[in-house]
């Protein structure tokens, strides 16, 4: 305890304004040696407030060497400007770095860290390749704003989308309390659409929430915009991340909904990044955790091996800022990842894993789940109702508690058996394995569908059927049917026509272990994962509940056009 005191009595605090180019000032909190003595940085740029920050290792990183810079994004906390969500973190975060870099505290290697918005901000500026940045920690981060933070294959991620607003809401109305401004009638009409969640999530057309409209404009932006790809080119990074030149460290969870996006940030910049060098340096590490719970628990299941502390992560993490400052090689591998099923830890030289073998397991008609296509006329139909969607059951998510105060909603492996009695769900389930079946690495499932409507969606989810019966998600995901081809190219779906889909299960390390079974289910949604397609090819925005078409879903699960799940599967 003595040498902690001592320790600390040799830094200093204080908060400073730091200038942007159109003359804004952003609000930080410096900690550092007493001296003048340069230090590397540790920036850390964030728009939630003091209490969302006690969780970063500011004391563990002053350890190590480095002066900590906590700053608020635009718009929060005592950061001048109006908080526009994404829109300004590009720029704010380069004029940031090249003040950081003039200090005289400071040696001009400038380190960043964080998670979700926090590690979207480094990616922001990572590309551009400004002066002094060193290296980024970039946690659970999106590889895109559309088409990985607030839509999915076109479907908008309607829970996480209102959830993040929810909190910037009430974040938002209390700093502007704080300051002294009349916040009674807002805070009114927010506090009376969180009393009913399930009900603000039924609100249509979504662009009535007035209660987080009012607030923050970036709701609406993100409904209008919905195909409008010059704003989220302009806004967005994903054209420049493989121009990224400093060592990264990428890391995600195997249940957060932007696995998808940090598998991305580590694949392009390690394949496509212009020198051998920047390639070389980037690492991943992806753990059976949540976007927001490193502990090894995800939903109903516990990976006591997989917590973050069973591998030190913030030593790991530490360590590799470090070894970036000082020029040594680093003493990462270049890919951990937990399997969960074996529940063990494993380095790995790249992602996807080289040795893996890919094998089609097909979607059969009588509802079994193998390696053989059906035959000519194999068609299973279900109809969908989006007044009575299939309600979300554990997943990627990041939605809090679920219908009558349970947790369903909430994210991780969670048992499907809630969902029994269904007749919206197609279910497909293999034999029993005669052995352990060990799957790492990217899902698809590929469809050959119609519909009776002018737009549908459809998912998929990959399921863990135990002897016991328990049945647990593994991975999930979706498509719009319009948007099959991308958000930038909307087509026509006409009723009864059918076509092939790609869903994006994204990716998981799962043994199924002998005795068990494997299971793909098919449905029309996911909500309020997701909202729900009105089936006349409405954008979301606009959406209301007359619009709603009730229709007939059919998959076809013959040799001609099959129906499969394609499972990367790792030899024993």
């Amino acid at each position: 305890m003595t040498q902690t005191i001592e320790s600390l009595s040799t830094r200093s605090l204080e908060t400073v304004r730091i200038p942007m180019r159109d003359g804004v000032h952003l609000s930080a909190v410096v900690y550092r040696a007493s001296s003048d003595q340069g230090q590397p940085v540790l920036l850390v740029r964030t728009p939630y407030n003091e209490q969302m920050s006690r969780s970063l290792p500011i004391l563990p990183a002053l350890e190590a060497g480095f002066a900590v810079v906590v700053e608020n994004c635009r718009g929060t906390g005592s950061s001048e400007g109006e908080l526009r969500a994404f829109e300004n973190e590009t720029n704010d975060g380069l004029d940031s770095i090249a003040w950081l870099v003039d200090q005289r505290w400071s040696s001009g290697q400038i380190c960043m860290f964080g998670a979700s918005y926090l590690g979207m901000s480094q990616l922001a500026v990572s590309g551009h390749r400004p002066e002094g940045l060193t290296a980024i920690v970039p946690i659970v981060a999106t590889n895109s704003y559309r088409d990985g933070l607030v839509y999915k294959q076109g479907a908008l991620q309607l829970g996480q989308g209102l959830g993040w607003h929810t909190l910037k809401t009430a974040q938002t109305l209390g700093e502007r309390a704080a300051r002294g401004e009349d916040i009674a009638a807002k805070m009114g009409a927010f506090i009376s659409m969180t009393r009913d969640m399930e009900a603000t999530y039924r609100t249509l057309p979504l662009t009535d929430l007035n209660a987080i409209t009012d607030v923050l404009p970036s709701w609406k932006d993100w409904l209008h915009k919905e195909t409008d790809a010059d704003y989220w080119k302009q806004i967005g990074y994903t054209q420049h991340r493989a121009r990224t030149e400093v060592p990264a460290l990428h890391v995600g969870g195997w249940f957060d909904l932007f696995l998808g996006g940090t598998l991305d940030n580590y694949t392009t910049i390690a394949q496509k990044a212009e020198s051998p060098e920047a390639r070389r340096n980037q690492h991943l590490i992806v753990g059976p955790w949540t976007h927001t719970d490193q502990s090894g628990a995800a939903g109903e299941l516990h990976f006591a091996a997989g917590a973050a502390q069973a591998i030190r992560l913030e030593e790991q993490q530490l360590r590799f800022l470090r070894e970036s400052v000082d020029g040594d090689a680093t003493s990462l591998p270049p890919v951990q990842i937990f399997v969960m099923g074996a529940n063990r830890w494993r380095a790995e030289e790249e992602w996807p894993l080289a040795r893996t073998q890919w094998q089609k397991w097909y979607l059969q008609a009588d509802g079994g789940l193998g390696q053989e296509p059906g035959g000519k006329n194999a068609i299973v139909e279900f109809v969908h109702d989006p007044h009575n969607p299939v309600p979300t059951v554990g997943g990627g998510t990041l939605i809090n508690g679920g219908p009558d105060g349970g947790m369903e909603y909430m994210p991780g492996a969670r048992d499907q058996r809630v969902l029994d009695g269904r007749s919206d769900i197609a279910r497909f389930t293999s034999h029993v394995l005669a052995d352990e079946l060990e799957v790492t690495g990217p899902l698809t499932v590929t469809l050959h569908a119609s519909t009776s409507a002018h737009d549908a969606d459809f998912t998929a989810k990959l399921v863990d059927v135990w002897p016991d019966g328990r049945a647990m998600g593994v991975a999930d995901g979706i498509v719009r049917a319009r948007y099959r081809n991308g958000m930038d190219d909307a087509v026509i779906v006409e009723p009864g026509e059918v076509y092939e889909y790609t869903i994006d299960l994204v990716a998981t390390s799962q043994v199924f272990k002998k005795g068990h079974r494997i299971r793909v289910d098919i449905a029309s949604s996911n909500f309020p994962c997701y909202d729900r397609n009105s089936g006349i090819r409405k954008p979301a925005g606009d959406v209301t509940e007359e619009d709603f078409v009730t229709a007939v879903q059919q998959i076809s699960c013959t040799a001609s056009q099959p129906s499969y799940i394609q499972l990367p599967v790792i030899p024993s």
